[in-house]
């Protein structure tokens, strides 16, 4: 009788006070210049957070190792990591669920070549993608960015942590920074980058989602995340977020784009299943060839 009362106790105990919040793994900031870590930390928080009466609490952990994009998925499908977020690929999505809503309406492909100030002239006076071909890009070593600007023809030296891509584009070592609209202000305010810059006048323009990626083993957090960012998208929350967001915020108005030459490129990573057809999804820059999908080839 005492066993059994104890064991009523227990599961009456059990019930009545919840279990600890669930632990959300992410990758930690590569370093101090990678400012836009920031708004997917704040993102999924938001997620994680209006989605915690159908889920439960939850809490986000931070493993403090940083993480290339390889080791970063091989991290995800060892159980290590539970969200990663990356532009996607056709591999990528085979191997990993990814939760199919760009988290900053696409912009992630439109690239900004970041300079050293003094090159300024020498950018004004580039007119064609050919131009561009001659000088050299630095760019994360595994990023599809690398392999998207190689097969369009461009030139790249890729670099394997992010840390060393801006201290290499100081020393001149390469000529340019391709950074997405969504990372280059932020990124280029930072302290000890002053003699660095944003040349907005010349964008390279491809389309390249970014997404949470989780692991296939947990289709109930991908369920969670996916509800959650699709009521930001149905209540307009996404886009307000993604224009008031200090890291991102510095982009907007887009309109200041109108008069940028903007090079078109084409994506042969591009999944054929990425929901071009959803407008909601999608922030459009002011450009006359607005299909992105017709740009891949």
């Amino acid at each position: 009788m005492v066993k059994l009362l104890m064991s009523v106790a227990l599961i009456i105990c059990c019930f009545a006070f919840p279990l600890g919040a669930q632990q959300v793994r992410i990758q930690s900031v590569q370093s101090s210049e990678n400012i836009t870590y920031q708004y997917y930390y704040d993102l999924l928080q938001l997620i994680l957070t209006q989605t915690a009466d159908d889920y439960g609490s939850a809490d986000i952990v931070v493993i403090n190792t940083p993480l290339s994009q390889s080791r970063g998925f091989s991290m995800l499908k060892a159980d290590l990591l539970d969200v990663f977020w990356a532009g996607t690929t056709v591999e990528r999505e085979r191997k990993f669920h990814a939760i199919k809503i760009p988290l900053v309406g696409g912009l992630l492909g439109a690239r900004v070549p970041v300079i050293v100030r003094d090159r300024f002239a020498e950018f004004e006076a580039i007119n064609t993608p050919r131009q561009l071909q001659q000088l050299v890009a630095c760019q994360g070593a595994q990023w599809p960015d690398s392999d998207i600007l190689e097969y369009n023809g461009y030139r790249v030296e890729r670099v394997i942590t992010f840390q060393l891509i801006y201290s290499m584009l100081k020393q001149q070592r390469c000529d340019y920074f391709p950074r997405g609209l969504n990372e280059a202000y932020a990124e280029v305010n930072t302290k000890g980058n002053e003699s660095l810059m944003v040349y907005d006048k010349l964008i390279l323009h491809y389309p390249l989602p970014m997404y949470f990626f989780v692991s296939n083993d947990h289709p109930r957090l991908a369920q969670r995340i996916t509800q959650g960012l699709e009521a930001l998208i149905t209540t307009g929350q996404l886009h307000v977020f993604i224009e008031q967001h200090e890291t991102t915020r510095d982009m907007f108005p887009l309109s200041k784009y109108n008069n940028s030459r903007i090079f078109d490129l084409a994506n042969p990573l591009l999944p054929p299943q990425t929901p071009f057809q959803n407008q909601d999804l999608w922030i459009d820059l002011p450009h006359p060839t607005k299909n992105a999908a017709a740009l891949v080839e």
